[in-house]
């Protein structure tokens, strides 16, 4: 019976310990806003970044052009020298591959 309650108990902890680690991001927002920063993309605030990059995918998923989709990151977010197109390419890749290129 002791160690019946002993193993039911492990459970419990882990259960218990994982809230510690809610508001740590999800690695693949990491490994986007470093793709970002490593493709030369400037961005102000990670989450809105992140947030931008599902957007483009819900646009697409709507079936908007991906030229609309672009010439609304331009016109929204300022990008200059390709940024909205590397923006696309990443935000694909990285959160709704199926419309990557």
């Amino acid at each position: 019976m002791k160690r019946l309650l002993m193993l039911l108990s492990i459970p419990t902890m882990i259960l218990v310990a994982a809230p510690a680690y809610a508001d740590d991001p999800p690695a693949n927002d990491n490994d986007f806003t470093k793709q970002l920063t490593d493709a030369g993309v400037t961005y102000q605030d990670p989450k809105k970044a992140v947030a931008a990059a599902k957007v483009v995918c819900e646009l697409l998923d709507a079936d908007q052009p991906k030229s609309v989709v672009e010439k609304n990151l331009e016109s929204r977010n300022g990008f200059t020298d390709n940024g909205a197109q590397k923006f696309m390419i990443l935000a694909t890749a990285e959160y709704c591959p199926k419309h990557s290129a």
